[in-house]
Parts: C-alpha cells; structure tokens; sequence
C-alpha cells in the first residue's frame, strides 16, 4: 500500500511540473536569406528544395527578408502558390535599412511525387520569387 501511494505521489509530482521543465523549445532556424538590395534590379528570384518528406508529414523552412538597401523598403503583400505548401509571416509593413522579417514556409505531402509552389513578397522596390520545391515520399 506504501508503494502504491508512493507512485500515486510522484506521478502527480510528475504532472504538476512545469511543462519547460521535460521539453525544451526549439528555436527556429533561418534556412534560407533573402536580400533587398540596392544593385540587385527590380526582380529578384530564389529557389528552395525541400527534403525528401513523409506523405501526411510536415517540415518547415524559415527564410529571413533582410533590407540592405539604404532606403526604407515596403512589403506590400506576401502570397503563397502551391497546393502542398502553408505559411506564416511577419513581413508586412515597412522594412527599414538592416531591419528584417521572417517567413517560415511548410511542405505537406498528401501524394507521393513532386511537388512544387512558389512565396511572392510584393515590395515597393519589386518583386521577390521565392519558387519551393519538394518530394513526397511513402515511409
């Protein structure tokens, strides 16, 4: 009886502890940078490969807008293109020199085979092609 309320002890201790305690939270990580800059032209194109990914499996990407221009630089609008792909930002608004904004893309395979998608940043100084591409595997 001693042991049974023993364990029924620490598993409330257990429970009652503050979640940070067992999982530490993963700070993003920047996959990719793309650069507002001066001598780059109006239209300026990037392309990424996701990893081979698991159908019905998420990976995420973040890719970093850094202004080097020497001007203030506005983010008109961001949009996404592509069935497989979600995302989420914080690039809107205006971008001053040196300021950046963060975009972090998903890839979600429902079929196995190729996919492909593309994030549009409509600036005030052009437009930025981001083009995504990824594999849906089975396993």
């Amino acid at each position: 009886m001693k042991a049974l309320c023993l364990m029924t002890l620490s598993a409330l201790v257990l429970l009652a502890a503050p979640v940070s305690t067992y999982a530490s939270v993963e700070k993003p990580t920047v996959t990719a940078e793309l650069v507002i800059d001066n001598d780059r032209g109006s239209s300026q194109y990037y392309s990424y490969t996701f990893p081979n990914t698991p159908t019905y499996y998420t990976r995420y990407s973040t890719f970093r807008l850094t202004n080097n221009a020497d001007c203030d630089v506005r983010v008109n609008n961001v949009q996404l293109w592509g069935q497989s792909f979600t995302y989420n930002t914080n690039c809107y608004g205006k971008l001053r020199p040196g300021q950046s904004c963060f975009t972090q893309v998903g890839f979600r395979p429902m079929w196995e085979g190729y996919h492909n998608g593309q994030v549009r940043f409509y600036l005030s100084s052009g437009t930025i092609y981001l083009d995504l591409y990824g594999w849906g595997t089975y396993y």
